[in-house]
């Protein structure tokens, strides 16, 4: 049986792809018609506690949450809810892996990533992870120039290739510095996970000291990580990621920061309804 936070994300997703509010009531019965004879957790119970689940949402994240929940119902409250980050990590989060390529896991979420994390900490963002190219970075060395652009004490690239095509491990730059742009600044590295089994190997898999690894000289900056992941984070999961060093950022985090995704991201939740309408809640 799904928790009550994973239960709550699919009702949100079928609220949205079906157009239709969902009550105690309405989710009673679809409890009632999923869960096994021997189940101890009583079906009414459970939708009003799933209910609940919504109104807390909704206080949390304000206008960044696409739904509106009076304490009986739930249901879009958003003219364009696709637009929303909210949505978009719902997606990632539930919808089967076979529906999610690479583009919605690098190129989308780590872009939402970097808004979110730009607004937190403030200064200037930069997506590093793999795959990197684009056309205003036609090759690694243009990256890595974009960077040294940031922290120009870095004095420059004593590499212009990425190990093994890909990256240094890292998604996510963010760089804030005083007016005079002399250091010391402020430096954040970030990376992000969306697989819900394998998140936990994520977030220190290399040292930061690859990456730095790639210029001239040492930043001499205020440096700290931090890790992002589309779905919610528990306290246990919290804690394993947590130092003085580093910074979490799950669902909500994410969604306070940059409520509004990406167009291409917006484009795939679209195509995405008949899916949602198929995911199980038990």
């Amino acid at each position: 049986m799904k928790n009550i936070e994973d239960i709550a994300d699919i009702v949100e997703l079928q609220t949205w792809a079906s157009g239709k509010p969902a009550s105690v009531s309405s989710i009673k019965d679809e409890l009632e018609a999923v869960l096994d004879n021997d189940s101890e957790q009583d079906p009414e119970d459970l939708a009003q506690n799933i209910i609940d689940e919504f109104v807390a949402r909704q206080r949390l994240l304000g206008e960044a949450y696409p739904f509106a929940c009076d304490g009986n119902k739930l249901d879009v409250d958003h003219q364009a809810p696709q637009n929303t980050t909210y949505l978009f990590c719902l997606a990632l989060s539930h919808l089967p892996a076979s529906e999610i390529e690479n583009e919605q896991r690098a190129q989308q979420f780590e872009t939402i990533v970097k808004d979110a994390a730009t607004k937190f900490f403030g200064g200037v963002g930069l997506r590093i992870g793999a795959p990197w190219r684009t056309n205003e970075i036609p090759s690694y060395a243009d990256l890595l120039d974009k960077v040294i652009d940031l922290i120009p004490n870095l004095g420059g690239r004593l590499t212009d290739t990425a190990p093994g095509g890909g990256d240094a491990g890292w998604d996510v730059i963010i760089v804030k510095s005083f007016k005079d742009e002399l250091y010391p600044r402020f430096i954040a590295l970030g990376n992000c996970a969306t697989g819900r089994h394998d998140w936990k190997r994520k977030g220190m898999e290399v040292q930061p000291t690859l990456w730095w690894s790639f210029f001239r000289h040492d930043h001499r900056s205020v440096h700290i990580v931090f890790f992002a992941v589309p779905f919610l984070m528990d306290e246990d999961a919290r804690l394993r990621k947590l130092s003085s060093t580093s910074l979490t950022f799950d669902r909500f985090r994410i969604c306070e920061f940059a409520p509004n995704s990406v167009a291409d991201a917006a484009a795939w939740v679209t195509e995405q309804r008949a899916n949602a309408m198929n995911l199980a809640l038990a």
